[in-house]
């Protein structure tokens, strides 16, 4: 391996990236509504949401398109979140 590139990446100074989550329930609480209600805005199972916001979900582009016409987040946004996190952890499992 050589040596210029050996530390180009160090998986322990990644900066914090957090799951989609956390946007989609402090919106929930700022837009006044319970899951159950956005689950029915958004035509979507409430264990859907349920597990979105447990972080045991990710966001598809057709929830992201969804969630952008209840909370005027554009589904890109939704989508760039998601997929920062995706790369995050994936990046925080590798072992060089």
């Amino acid at each position: 391996m050589d040596t210029r590139t050996k530390h180009f990446f160090d998986p322990a100074n990644l900066p914090a990236v957090y799951h989609p989550s956390e946007t989609l329930y402090e919106k929930l609480q700022e837009m006044g509504i319970e899951v159950k209600e956005f689950a029915m805005k958004v035509s979507l199972p409430e264990e859907v949401i349920i597990s979105v916001i447990k972080e045991q979900g990710f966001i598809t582009p057709k929830m992201a398109e969804s969630f952008e016409l209840a909370t005027k987040i554009p589904a890109y946004m939704w989508l760039r979140h998601q997929k920062s996190y995706d790369d995050f952890i994936a990046r925080k499992n590798t072992t060089l």
